[in-house]
């Protein structure tokens, strides 16, 4: 709005300056027309190059332009940024949920917030080709982030499994500033340690684990959760994925979550890198 106004005005804003300016310097001057003419038409070039420029400036632009502001900001955006180095596609999905919200009146960070399941979500597709200390980041980050919707609402923890949206509103009461920090950088890692793993090039000295140590691992994990919560809940864990009607009480599904990657977190790093994986993508 303020940019299309200043380009509404732009003809009579150099106009008025160039006649103030004129005035200023030769009204003690009896000139001719032609001459008072030539030095109006003059200073009115000169007052609309540097309008002009000044407008087209990168501070007048964000303080005029909302698009332009905007696109600065979510471009600047380290998680933005680092989906655009590694997967385009999803840094093209970003940006569109970004922009539909900011357009609603959202800053960023309230933005980021309702992207939220989105990134948890493409984070989560990536976990395969990251290094085995960003995944186990980012299992610490979501038993921390499931922990703090559980304490605030169980059937908000489960909605996060199933990976429904919260809203806006309820996700600035959930989230802790730390836990969002956390959660951005160890989507960044993700995606960081993503993109060399899809060049083949891991970590030095990282060995992957044994097939077969990781599913006795994983077949220990689960018979502990059938022991704390029952077959039913175990079974409903053992998905890949969660329906949106529970079948068992959201507070034991998410407990049962929480207590299962905790129990892979406490497994050698090789096969808690590969156990996670298994739970998450």
């Amino acid at each position: 709005m303020m940019l299309l106004l200043l380009e509404l005005l732009f003809a009579p804003i150099c106009a008025t300056t160039a006649a103030m300016v004129v005035w200023l310097l030769h009204r003690d001057e009896e000139l001719g027309d032609g001459e008072l003419l030539r030095n109006f038409v003059v200073v009115l070039i000169m007052s609309g190059v540097a309008l002009w420029g000044t407008s087209r400036t990168n501070a007048v632009r964000l303080r005029l332009d909302p698009q332009y502001r905007m696109q600065t900001q979510i471009e600047a955006n380290a998680v933005y940024d680092a989906l655009r180095r590694s997967r385009p596609d999803d840094a093209r999905s970003l940006r569109e949920l970004l922009v539909t919200e900011m357009l609603r009146g959202e800053e960023l960070s309230a933005a980021l917030l309702q992207a939220r399941p989105m990134l948890t979500a493409s984070t989560n597709d990536m976990l395969g080709f990251a290094d085995q200390q960003s995944r186990r980041v980012w299992a610490r980050v979501t038993v921390d982030s499931l922990k703090e919707l559980q304490a605030m609402d169980p059937e908000l923890c489960y909605q996060a499994l199933a990976g429904r949206s919260l809203g806006s509103h309820v996700l600035q009461q959930v989230y802790s500033a730390e836990n969002t920090r956390a959660f951005h950088q160890a989507v960044i890692g993700i995606y960081e340690s993503g993109a060399l793993g899809m060049t083949h090039e891991r970590p030095p000295g990282e060995k992957p684990a044994d097939f077969n140590e990781a599913a006795l691992e994983f077949r220990a994990v689960q018979d502990a959760i059938e022991q704390h919560f029952g077959p039913v809940v175990a079974k409903e864990i053992a998905r890949r994925t969660f329906s949106e009607v529970p079948g068992a009480p959201a507070e034991q599904i998410c407990a049962a979550r929480i207590f299962q990657l905790e129990a892979m977190l406490q497994r050698p790093k090789p096969v808690a890198a590969m156990l996670i994986d298994s739970v998450l993508r």
